[in-house]
């Protein structure tokens, strides 16, 4: 597939066009995100998930109410950390209606 904005080839992987250029960026849907900082969200993500696994499992040991509900904070902090690096990225991607309409969503 070419891209009618700038030339070049792109693989299509499910719903996002990708190629990574000499520089590390990856590009897709028009705009750009460094192979780093995918990467990095992964870690947070697969943080995440142990956070939300751990919640579960004290949830199941009968833990305290406040030991919970403080990893559950936790957690959401974390999501929303995620959630800031992608409307940082989002920005280049999305007209203006749709940040404004993203940005809502989040606060």
């Amino acid at each position: 597939m070419v891209c009618g904005d700038c030339g070049y080839s792109f693989l299509a992987t499910g719903d996002w066009v990708v190629r990574v250029d000499l520089d590390g960026f990856l590009l897709y849907h028009g705009g750009y995100m460094l192979i780093e900082e995918r990467k990095k969200l992964q870690v947070m993500l697969k943080r995440i998930q142990g956070q939300v696994g751990g919640i579960e499992r004290m949830v199941g040991e009968d833990k305290s109410c406040e030991a919970v509900v403080t990893q559950v904070v936790a957690s959401m902090s974390s999501l929303k950390s995620v959630a800031k690096t992608l409307l940082a990225d989002a920005v280049t991607d999305c007209t203006k209606e749709e940040y404004t309409k993203l940005l809502k969503r989040f606060l």
